[in-house]
């Protein structure tokens, strides 16, 4: 019935509505994951979210039928899953070990590692443009951590590092959307990180008692959730306004920062992500401008 509705609204309307969604069920994530890492360990969270992202897949799959998972491009769909794997045990490294919204506002640094990616291993040649915006935005992140000033946390780093693995795979998801389905895509994404998911969270293995039932499932409903929201954002609105619209996750994982734990949130932390997100949301509106000219066949005279 939702869905039916929002197909009747202007495309735009749409994005922001789907993103809208999406962002609280990413804040939601991050107060999931905070909440479990009291009882298991990161490798084991990161082993939960991919058996059920996994089972909340399946009843689409059912529907669809087994020819749906039909692909040729087994290779890149498995070095994607390494980068969202390894960027995901950094990612809940970070949320369970600093303030939820110190951080989010690093993870808003991943364009700006796309952008790097981008230009080492597809060879694009960024412009002026793009290079100073990734410098600014970089900047941002040095105001939120502040080395030299006060010492730089692991869990920080991590999360920086977290941002750089799901660039990674954020590259291998834009050469999937060409020929795939997006259900496909999420299906094997958790499906795929079962395997290496459930050997690190052998060591250190914690049994899970019918408490942790809410928050393991509110972690399986949130993931697909966010996933599917932004999947749908994205389709329905030019991804310029789209990236606007995510940036409500800072406040909103604040506030549940707060509201959950007792975190408080410095004036570093806001200067720095205002920093980032005007940088990355500069980047997607130069890409943005540039891919209308190309579609209407101007082509401009240098890169982004």
């Amino acid at each position: 019935m939702l869905h039916r509705r929002l197909k009747e609204l202007p495309g735009s309307v749409r994005g922001v509505l789907w993103m809208m969604i999406s962002n609280l069920f990413y804040a939601l994530i991050y107060v999931v994951v905070r909440g479990l890492s009291e009882s298991f360990s990161v490798n084991q969270i990161v082993f939960f979210r991919a058996i059920l992202g996994s089972m909340f897949m399946l009843p689409w799959l059912f529907a669809a039928g087994i020819g749906a998972l039909y692909t040729r491009r087994i290779s890149t769909y498995l070095w994607r899953m390494l980068f969202s794997y390894v960027g995901a045990v950094a990612w809940m490294y970070s949320i369970a070990g600093m303030p939820l919204a110190d951080a989010n506002a690093l993870m808003f640094t991943m364009p700006l590692f796309t952008v790097v990616l981008a230009a080492v291993w597809l060879a694009e040649r960024p412009g002026l443009h793009r290079i100073t915006a990734t410098i600014v935005g970089f900047a941002g992140a040095l105001i939120i951590l502040r080395p030299g000033i006060v010492e730089v946390s692991a869990p920080a780093l991590a999360a920086l590092f977290a941002a750089a693995m799901f660039s990674g795979a954020l590259i291998g998801s834009k050469m999937l959307t060409a020929t795939e389905n997006p259900n496909a895509m999420v299906f094997y994404l958790y499906t795929l990180m079962i395997p290496p998911a459930a050997i690190g969270a052998v060591f250190g293995w914690t049994n899970p008692v019918i408490a942790d039932l809410p928050l393991l499932t509110a972690l399986g409903i949130c993931t697909v959730g966010a996933q599917q929201c932004q999947t749908r954002a994205f389709r329905a609105a030019p991804a310029s306004l789209v990236v606007v619209i995510n940036y409500v996750q800072l406040p909103l994982i604040a506030l549940f920062g707060w509201l959950f734990f007792s975190q408080s949130t410095d004036i570093w932390t806001w200067a720095g992500a205002a920093v980032i997100c005007t940088s990355t949301y500069y980047v997607s509106y130069r890409e943005g401008r540039q891919n209308r000219a190309l579609r209407k066949g101007k082509f401009p005279s240098s890169p982004a």
